[in-house]
């Protein structure tokens, strides 16, 4: 948590320890009172009943057993009804607690999103720009004009993913979406995103294994999200140099979709924190990694949708492996 939510939970805990305190001592303070005025009316009682009836012991008689049972049943409820209080009170002040904490970290991770969208968004375009300024006003080859415009139809297609990637998101959390289910051959569009990405990313070597004709009944658009948004967490976290590996096969009604990295790897407290909305491992002040927080979110969602089951391990001696598991036998939603 950062250094300027400290003082909204200080107030917080120094309102609450009062009110604790406060309150265990309007019990303590009611329960002896309770005790002085069992004790004056004993007194007093003792007093009249020795008058009326001298000789007779007050302590035997029906008047004090009647008194000191009304005093055990006020006594019982002060306790009884003094602890529930307080725990109700603080199971109260627990929930508020945790409300503010979850409203502060949904403050925090949107401010991450809005500091990493503008870098997302400039810099494509910044991109755009110079290679589209490059051609218009220099003599180019072919060749090197051609390589400016992939370039920036390579920077295109990043946007239209993270546009994508926005407004998926938003349908998918506001429970919007209606994904279409229909029979697709997975293999041939995971084979298309294969080749995008080896062709654009010449400094990391693929390891590719893809079971042909795997048929599955899902969403085509929302399949390709979950595959490339994988494939873009994979590659952003892997330094040059090194490999990523993408394996689909069907076994017994099974698919099995697995993406390899040997990059800096998910610490494991933070595995079920990275499918979360705007979720990114450290903060947008320190990292140097591209990205919105959405990627992961997006997978998780498209993967329960379908009935699947999606987990992080290890990937030694480095790195993470995305598991994906859709069972075939299911209905799907």
């Amino acid at each position: 948590m950062s250094k300027k939510w400290l003082s909204p939970f200080l107030i917080f805990y120094l309102v609450f320890s009062y009110i604790i305190i406060f309150s265990v001592w309007w019990a303590f303070l009611l329960y002896q009172k309770n005790e002085t005025a069992y004790n004056e009316k004993i007194e007093l009682n003792k007093l009249n009943y020795e008058t009326k009836y001298e000789g007779q012991n007050y302590f035997l008689s029906d008047d004090f057993r009647a008194v000191k049972q009304k005093y055990s049943r006020q006594k019982t409820m002060i306790l009884l009804e003094g602890s529930v209080f307080i725990i109700l009170l603080i199971i109260g002040l627990l929930v508020v607690r945790r409300i503010l904490f979850k409203e502060i970290r949904l403050a925090e991770l949107q401010r991450n999103f809005m500091l990493s969208i503008t870098h997302e968004l400039k810099s494509p375009l910044a991109s755009i720009k110079l290679n589209m300024q490059t051609i218009s006003t220099r003599n180019l080859e072919k060749n090197q004009s051609e390589k400016l415009i992939n370039n920036s139809l390579f920077d295109i297609s990043r946007l239209d993913a993270l546009i994508d990637n926005i407004l998926f998101a938003s349908k998918m959390e506001n429970g919007s979406s209606h994904l279409l289910a229909e029979k697709i051959d997975i293999s041939e569009l995971s084979q298309l995103f294969v080749k995008k990405y080896t062709l654009n990313t010449k400094n990391i070597k693929w390891h590719v294994n893809i079971q042909p004709d795997v048929f599955m009944k899902t969403d085509a658009s929302g399949f390709s999200s979950m595959i490339n948004n994988l494939f873009e967490n994979a590659i952003k976290y892997s330094a040059p140099d090194t490999s990523v590996s993408f394996s689909l096969h069907k076994t017994n009604d099974i698919i099995y979709i697995t993406v390899a990295d040997h990059g800096f790897g998910i610490p494991e407290e933070e595995r079920e924190l990275v499918f979360e909305k705007f979720y990114r491992i450290g903060s947008e002040n320190t990292r140097n990694n591209k990205g919105t927080g959405l990627g992961l979110f997006i997978v998780k969602r498209f993967v329960e949708y379908f009935h699947g089951e999606i987990s992080i391990t290890s990937n030694m001696p480095q790195g993470s492996i995305f598991t994906i598991v859709f069972p075939l036998s299911r209905d799907i939603a």
